[in-house]
């Protein structure tokens, strides 16, 4: 998508960007917005590190829109939309869910890893947990499946070009997380045969896999699932706190 805003210096209808203060802010947000913009078309795999530079990039985008929310010709344009503020529930309940299917997969991915450690001598068995790991995967890969229908129902707000924007990224970002998060949607007993497929495999395909064939558990594989839950949920809390925060700034302004 493109990342769409009034040039600083120009009047839109409903007046943003006449102050010299909101010239610098607009410029800010637009650089920001262009530079995910060019991310999101450009990283056509899915891994760890392409979604961390989009989190933080999401992250520095909502760092504008928190100051430029502040300014009270924005505060007055925005004073009617209920819109805006349905939009910013609905992407905050995601990365609240995200952030708990994140969460959990990672307990699992650790009672996993403990009993594989406690191992001294012969086999032991980790049917339980891996079970109760498979179990969870399910659960989440439907709790994502109902997220990436809520993303499509996330409308762009036509009163603001920035938030429309925003929320639009958002929501794409929040979409190739999430798919990342669910892994491949294929049956994971024929996973080792698709190997050829064009989607490159995620860590949580790899390790579901490897715990449905429960053949030759490599603690390495697990070790790095768990690495790349961590990196991913730092950047995602922080992006979180701005969603909440921008949401608050929101309620303050339909509410006065």
């Amino acid at each position: 998508m493109e990342f769409a805003m009034n040039e600083p210096g120009t009047r839109s209808s409903s007046g943003v960007c006449i102050a010299s203060e909101e010239h610098g802010l607009c410029i800010a947000a637009i650089e920001h917005g262009t530079q995910m913009s060019e991310m999101l078309r450009s990283s056509q795999a899915a891994s760890t590190s392409s979604l961390t530079s989009k989190l933080s990039g999401l992250n520095d985008l909502y760092k504008c829109v928190e100051e430029f929310l502040q300014l009270p010709q924005n505060q007055k344009t925005l004073s009617q939309s209920q819109q805006v503020l349905d939009g910013s529930l609905r992407l905050n309940d995601i990365c609240s869910t995200s952030r708990d299917v994140l969460a959990v997969s990672k307990e699992q991915i650790q009672n996993i890893q403990s009993v594989l450690r406690r191992r001294c001598s012969g086999e032991l068995d980790i049917t339980n947990e891996v079970a109760e790991y498979l179990k969870t995967r399910r659960a989440s890969k439907k709790t994502i499946k109902k997220c990436l229908k809520d993303i499509n129902a996330v409308e762009p707000v036509a009163i603001e070009s920035m938030l429309k924007d925003v929320q639009a990224l958002t929501a794409e970002v929040f979409n190739s997380l999430l798919s990342y998060i669910g892994g491949s949607q294929k049956s994971s007993w024929s996973f080792f045969n698709q190997r050829s497929e064009k989607k490159a495999a995620t860590s949580f395909d790899v390790v579901d896999a490897m715990l449905v064939k429960k053949v030759n558990v490599d603690m390495s594989q697990l070790v790095n699932l768990e690495s790349e839950i961590q990196e991913i949920d730092e950047v995602l809390e922080s992006l979180f706190r701005h969603l909440v925060k921008t949401r608050s700034t929101l309620l303050n302004v339909l509410s006065n």
